[in-house]
């Protein structure tokens, strides 16, 4: 097997592996809801997976250029520590599915960004899948289905900013710090976005949640899953992913999301319309238009 076949086959293994943990993401954080507050999800998800994975990273850490230090707080405060937090807020007004189908926006800003901020060619095709991927995402959050989807879907904007966010990250990683271990990239990312919610996490009342909450254990072992697999372990796989395909294509991986959100809510008894489905396909249809060749 050729270098080029071997790393398009890593690739897509990577890509699925990376569906299936951050599809399951949404899900996980719902049941976190059901016990703790929205922050408390957020800060035990960041604080768990800076645990896991800062002594892995310390190993490699003569690795970091002084001048990368900057990109690697700024990663961890885009692409972690702030979407940690807009995604549990929105999501107690928005159902798990919504969530997982409005994060498919992801790679219309990784190119609206790119273009614009990191000065990337754009093709026209990818210039109208970014209209049409907006366009989706703008239905998804208008639709007012009795029943479905969310009591306020206007909360998927906090899902917005988040995948906004996300770009910056992607966009940053791929300029920036291509040359790092994905594991060194995670460990430090981690640690700017981990210490300080850990710090917060115990001033909160979490430890008392855990005991006299009905589902404490339940939530808790949901957000400590969230925070190992879909922060710390998919980080450094997404970051690997990157290092041998483009950005773009890497965070195509939303292609998949989606779906494993939908199944996962469909299985927790969340009622999805035609309307949400149709406008999820033109968010898929933009990204595809955008990753075309």
């Amino acid at each position: 097997m050729t270098e080029k076949k071997q790393d398009n086959a890593i690739a897509w293994l990577l890509i699925l592996l990376l569906a299936l943990i951050w599809g399951s993401s949404f899900i996980l954080m719902k049941r976190g809801l059901k016990s703790f507050t929205f922050d408390e999800v957020a800060a035990l998800r960041m604080f768990s997976a800076f645990i896991v994975i800062i002594p892995f990273a310390f190993r490699n850490f003569k690795e970091i250029k002084s001048h990368q230090w900057k990109y690697i707080f700024a990663s961890g405060m885009l692409g972690n520590m702030i979407p940690a937090f807009l995604f549990p807020f929105a999501q107690t007004m928005v159902a798990s599915s919504m969530a997982g189908m409005l994060n498919s926006l992801t790679p219309v800003f990784v190119l609206l960004i790119g273009k614009f901020v990191f000065g990337i060619s754009t093709k026209r095709s990818a210039i109208y899948g970014v209209a049409l991927g907006l366009a989706g995402a703008i239905a998804l959050i208008l639709i007012r289905t009795q029943g479905a989807i969310g009591s306020n879907p206007a909360y998927g904007l906090y899902i917005v900013l988040a995948c906004i966010m996300y770009a910056i990250s992607v966009n940053i990683l791929r300029t920036h710090l291509h040359d790092l271990n994905p594991v060194v990239i995670t460990g430090f990312a981690l640690m700017f976005a981990g210490v300080p919610c850990g710090i917060y996490l115990f001033s909160t009342d979490f430890i008392s949640r855990i005991s006299s909450q009905p589902e404490g254990w339940e939530s808790f072992s949901a957000i400590v899953t969230l925070g190992i697999l879909g922060s710390g372990l998919s980080t450094v796989l997404f970051n690997r992913l990157l290092k041998i395909t483009t950005a773009l294509a890497a965070s195509s991986v939303t292609y998949l999301i989606p779906i494993v959100s939908i199944l996962w809510g469909l299985w927790d008894y969340e009622i999805i319309g035609v309307y949400h489905l149709l406008a999820m396909t033109g968010i898929l249809g933009g990204v595809y238009l955008i990753n075309k060749k």
